[in-house]
């Protein structure tokens, strides 16, 4: 078992960053990136997660995030950790080149690196708790459960749960790239076996006709 660092968005494992650009589908909204989603989640009020989820880059987001000025939710310190958790599921089921390069880790530990965090990151030295990581191995573990073929696509049910098959989301951006590339993928596997794997749910009965 080796050590995999990451931090930086444009260094070696740069997909693992919250700040990498790449959009999740969760609570019935697109967002740009992990970064702005959880940001957004520490408030009630509407103005300002508005003004998050709206911020043209993930670090605009984390500062608007950090401002003492705005109220955080009561109980922020008790969900923060499932909220990440749950964001990061999304982003490493709903990207397949992601899912298969988390994949790829192995039984690796993952640690972000940084000195500028010591919650979520190693504090630089190794004396942090590296929650990112320590949720990241357990993202991993959860997507293992489905398969740990790094090649496979998830079915759009199971990556999306939330949405019918007749939605408008398969018509475009983020929902029509992955329902190509699932069917790219499903027509070319055991489609006997992927049935078995991967029985349509109620929202999606008749897909595989």
């Amino acid at each position: 078992m080796s050590l995999i660092r990451f931090y930086k968005v444009n260094e070696p494992y740069g997909f693992f960053s919250n700040f990498a650009p790449f959009p999740i589908f969760i609570e019935n909204q697109i967002w740009q990136t992990v970064e702005h989603y959880f940001q957004a989640s520490k408030f009630e009020d509407e103005l300002t997660r508005k003004k998050i989820m709206s911020a043209d880059s993930p670090m605009k987001a984390a500062k608007e995030g950090r401002k003492r000025e705005n109220i955080l939710k009561k109980d922020w310190d008790l969900i923060k950790e499932n909220v990440m958790s749950k964001a990061l599921f999304c982003k490493f089921t709903q990207h397949p080149k992601l899912r298969k390069q988390l994949l790829l880790t192995e039984n690796n530990l993952l640690v972000e690196h940084t000195e500028n965090d010591s919650y979520w990151g190693d504090g630089g030295n190794g004396t942090g708790k590296n929650r990112l990581g320590e949720l990241l191995m357990q993202v991993r573990e959860n997507i293992k459960q489905y398969s740990s073929d790094t090649e496979l696509v998830l079915p759009p049910w199971i990556a999306f749960p939330t949405i019918h098959q007749e939605d408008l989301f398969w018509r475009m951006g983020l929902g029509e790239d992955y329902l190509i590339e699932w069917a790219g993928f499903y027509l070319k596997s055991d489609k006997l076996s992927y049935k078995k794997m991967f029985p349509e749910t109620m929202n999606w009965l008749g897909i595989y006709d």
